[in-house]
Parts: structure tokens; sequence; C-alpha cells
């Protein structure tokens, strides 16, 4: 095999993991708290065969999503740094998710339907106490009544959290922020810019079709150059 094809035939597979990244992010563009992924390379020296091989990282772009106010008395979004803390089947885990509800038995959980942590556990309300509302210290009222506070947290520098499927997170050395900020009544939508993302994908299927027609070339001149002196 032409040891040219190494590099193409790395690039190509490079190409359809980072297709299937952009497509999973455009599958959760209505994703609350949603943080796009992105596929970073590099290139460096294969050993073996002497050639420049790339290789990939994958990395999550942590910035804020776009704000959307809702009006909804039980939807919060932070401004800045920080993650809803919340209950999962797993485990604790981490969120931007602030579109909550109230499940069936009262208690505030997610979109996903994963309780909201508060100070004591999961918050749990009497739902025929009266409205219930976030403010945007996070503390949550029934009826002019405190009854918990919404557990924000951050991470430490250099120690960010990572991706745990959908828009959670692990992490570990979370603190509580004292004051955090919060918009009441809003939702921070993902970050994800569809039009961004069907760029990225147009530039991937255009490369991909340039490393098959020098796939192509290559096999051809191989052919020709086994043919020279035969008879």
């Amino acid at each position: 095999m032409d040891p040219g094809l190494f590099p193409l035939a790395a690039a190509a597979g490079y190409g359809e993991a980072r297709m299937a990244i952009l497509a999973n992010n455009l599958a959760n563009v209505n994703t609350p708290g949603y943080k796009a992924d992105q596929v970073s390379f590099s290139e460096v020296l294969d050993q073996a065969t002497g050639l420049p091989s790339i290789t990939a990282g994958q990395y999550v772009e942590d910035g804020p999503g776009p704000m959307e106010q809702t009006a909804n008395p039980l939807d919060v979004a932070i401004q800045g740094d920080g993650y809803f803390a919340v209950d999962t089947p797993d485990g604790r885990r981490f969120t931007r998710d602030g579109a909550f509800q109230l499940s069936g038995d009262g208690t505030l959980v997610t979109s996903a339907g994963n309780p909201v942590l508060g100070t004591g556990g999961p918050i749990l309300v009497n739902t025929q106490a009266g409205p219930v509302t976030i403010d945007a210290k996070g503390k949550v009222w029934v009826d002019g009544s405190e009854v918990d506070t919404l557990q924000v947290v951050t991470f430490p520098a250099g120690s960010p959290p990572t991706k745990a499927g959908g828009n959670l997170f692990n992490g570990t050395g979370d603190t509580p922020v004292e004051t955090p900020r919060l918009v009441s009544g809003a939702v921070e939508k993902s970050n994800v810019s569809p039009i961004l993302e069907m760029s990225r994908m147009i530039e991937i299927a255009r490369g991909y079709e340039a490393y098959q027609k020098l796939v192509q070339t290559l096999d051809q001149t191989a052919g020709q150059t086994n043919d020279v002196g035969t008879v």
C-alpha cells in the first residue's frame, strides 16, 4: 500500500468522527443548558511510518448560550459561572438546565426529570399551599414562604466539569456559590449555533470528497507504475 494513503485515511476517519459530534450538537440545539462538543487536531510524526499523522482531542465549548425569557416562575438561568446540582440515577451531577418543573409529588425537577438539589437534598414543595416561585438568589418560595435554596456550585480553576451525557456534567471539588447571579423567569438555551454547525458539516463533506479523489489518484498512479515495463 502506498504510504501516502495512511494520512489520507486517517484524515477521512477523523472527519467522520467530527461529523458525528456535529450531528449530536445539532440534535441538542433545543436542549436547555447544552454545551457544544468540538474536536481539536494536531499533527505528530508517526514513528512506524516516518510520516506525519493526525491526532484528535475532544473539548467542550463552555461559553454561555442565549438567554430566553419565559415568564415561567419555575425557570431560572445562571449568569456567569456556576452549575445547578441535581440528583440522577448515577448520582450527583451538574447542569446549566434551569427549565424547572414540578413532578407529580411536588419535587422540583429539570426538563429531563432529574430532581433539583437544595441545601437539604431534592427540593420538595407543597403545591397545594400556593404558587411556587424562584428568586434571583436561588431561593424557592411557596406562597411567600421560603422553603429551600438551589445548590449552585463552581469548580476550581484547572478542574472544569466533564460531560456526563446530554446537558449533564461530572465534576470534583465543587464549591457552593454564596451569592449566585440568577435570572428568574428565564432559561439558558443551548450554545449550539445551527448555522455554524451546518457550515462545519459542509466543510467536512467537501474535505471528505477531496480525500476520496486523492486516494483514487494515488491508486491510479500506483497502477500505472506497476504497468511500466510490462510486456
